[in-house]
């Protein structure tokens, strides 16, 4: 299935699950349980996405990151019901992305030249941010988990997001 079909079906079926239930019961790994709800965001406009390709003219993302953009411009994933501020994955909007990559320039970490080329697109509760690796192409492991280990997936952001949404927002990497 292509990218932005599977981007698509994910985002579709986590809202009809919202519409039909008000929550997911999601499994955790110690074997208990907790209500949470997903929210998207609007998807991005065309002309703002066409901004930062022309603000940020080396700055390649990959078609996959791109599809789900264009369905949801960021995302909360797993936001607790039961448990106050605790929202397993945050999706960054674009224009959150890059404020974040911008702030991050800033600090002494990201000073070095194999950092220059990464956007921090998502951040997971208790462990960190997941990057993009923009100078890479696609069809090339460009998502980095997490910093500084450059760890890397070996699929797109669409199989990520899948794996994710399949593993209800438990870290499938570390099974």
């Amino acid at each position: 299935m292509e990218d932005s079909k599977k981007i698509q079906k994910i985002i579709e079926n986590l809202k009809l699950q919202m519409q039909e239930q008000k929550c997911i019961y999601r499994w955790l790994e110690d074997g208990t349980i907790d209500k949470v709800v997903c929210k998207f965001n609007a998807p991005i406009e065309l002309e703002e996405l066409q901004k930062i390709h022309q603000k940020y003219p080396n700055i390649k993302l990959p078609e996959s990151y791109i599809a789900f953009l264009k369905c949801s411009n960021g995302a909360q994933l797993y936001e607790s019901l039961t448990c106050k501020a605790s929202t397993i994955c945050t999706i960054y909007s674009l224009q959150e992305a890059f404020v974040h990559r911008e702030n991050l320039h800033q600090s002494i970490l990201f000073q070095n030249e194999d950092t220059k080329d990464l956007l921090p697109i998502l951040l997971l509760e208790d462990i960190g941010e997941i990057f993009l690796d923009t100078k890479v192409s696609d069809g090339e492991e460009y998502l980095l988990y997490p910093f500084p280990e450059d760890k890397r997936f070996p699929y797109s952001f669409a199989d990520w997001l899948g794996k994710f949404v399949v593993a209800q927002g438990n870290e499938y990497w570390n099974w």
